[in-house]
């Protein structure tokens, strides 16, 4: 009798235990569903390119839709998806992009993510193109997405219509494109795409005000994950090396407007200085020093910091002192000029790389100036 009730038990809970197993097991994975009008594939592939590698998942079909599965665990460090067809040979790559409308226009994405949930349901439609990018070496099936309301997506394609929010260091739209992706970022704060791209180009930009300033706009659930947090350790590290932000300013000979830097193709050292500064007047012998034993291998600037009643006095000095290198005035654009370069003391010396990353050092300390030479030679 006592077996018998055990057994009965046993029938009753088991049943309970495969459900509750099931539903520990579902809750591990994410499933996407892939439906088209017509399937044209005889193998999909889902790859989802992550931080540390990229891992690929296979379909199956059911009718005219493919499901795919994978690990829930992958999504905290993934940057995209891609569906792939696969191919015989390794020649092309063979993949679908999907197309969708944002503000009236309409934008191709390449590359995209979707929502972190149970399951995802995209329905393709039919295809529009196939492109061939012999570049690339790949092939691209191009269907248009109707209705779809996945955020994740629709930033995704956001993305993709901006161009990834990448702008050259030297082009006059960088603050516009700053402002772009803050106001994006507003619209979708909690957006995986956008967050991981922002820890992908955190370095590309001027500032670390310009970083705060996209990321401010993300929620909190993104501001405490894997990427934000790396954001906001890159944001708090006093080594970050940022991008230096070329500015024009009059000559102080002709007084037309030039570049702060001209030629990125060498080591540039920019030294903000002025007339009344009795340390910036001491330095200038070992800064002919310098200019002189590194002619060939660096380009210098002055950026001079006397305001519209001191400027003459700084013109002045650049005939005594008989200094053969640039120089610029900031007289006109002073609190410009100090807002940008987080209000430098005189002298300062930043020595700018030429990918346009900078760091501040200080010449009359003898491993700094050790440290120009080796990276000059």
């Amino acid at each position: 009798m006592q077996k018998r009730k055990l057994f009965l038990l046993l029938v009753f809970f088991m049943p309970v235990f495969i459900f509750a197993k099931k539903i520990s097991q579902e809750r591990d994975t994410n499933v996407v569903r892939l439906n088209f009008e017509t399937n044209e594939y005889e193998e999909l592939m889902l790859q989802i390119r992550c931080v540390d590698s990229t891992f690929c998942f296979s379909g199956s079909l059911d009718g005219n839709s493919w499901i795919f599965e994978y690990p829930r665990s992958l999504y905290e460090k993934c940057y995209s998806f891609l569906f792939l067809i696969p191919i015989p040979t390794d020649t092309f790559q063979h993949s679908i992009s999907f197309k969708q409308i944002i503000n009236n226009d309409t934008i191709r994405a390449p590359q995209y993510l979707f929502d972190n949930v149970d399951t995802i349901i995209i329905n393709a439609g039919l295809k529009i193109q196939t492109n061939t990018f012999q570049d690339m070496k790949l092939l691209d099936d191009v269907y248009f997405l109707n209705d779809i309301t996945d955020k994740e997506y629709l930033s995704s394609v956001e993305l993709a219509a901006n161009r990834g929010f990448i702008t050259d260091i030297l082009k006059p739209d960088y603050d516009e494109i700053i402002n772009m992706f803050a106001k994006t970022v507003q619209k979708y704060p909690d957006s995986h795409t956008l967050i991981n791209f922002l820890f992908r180009l955190k370095q590309q930009y001027h500032t670390r005000d310009d970083v705060q300033k996209i990321y401010g706009n993300f929620s909190n659930k993104q501001k405490q994950s894997y990427f934000g947090t790396g954001i906001r350790e890159f944001l708090s590290d006093s080594d970050t090396v940022f991008y230096f932000k070329n500015t024009l300013l009059p000559a102080w000979d002709t007084e037309k407007p030039e570049s702060i830097i001209k030629n990125f193709s060498k080591i540039n050292l920019v030294i903000f200085s002025a007339s009344w500064c009795a340390p910036c007047i001491a330095e200038i012998p070992l800064l002919k020093k310098i200019a002189g034993e590194l002619s060939d291998k660096i380009e210098m600037v002055y950026v001079s910091m006397d305001d519209t009643t001191t400027v003459a006095a700084w013109k002045k000095l650049m005939i005594d002192k008989k200094i053969t290198w640039r120089s610029v005035l900031a007289a006109n654009n002073l609190e410009e000029i100090k807002e940008q370069f987080h209000n430098p003391g005189y002298p300062t010396v930043l020595m700018v790389y030429p990918d346009g990353k900078y760091e501040e050092i200080e010449v009359r300390y003898e491993p700094d100036l050790k440290k120009l030479y080796e990276i000059a030679e």
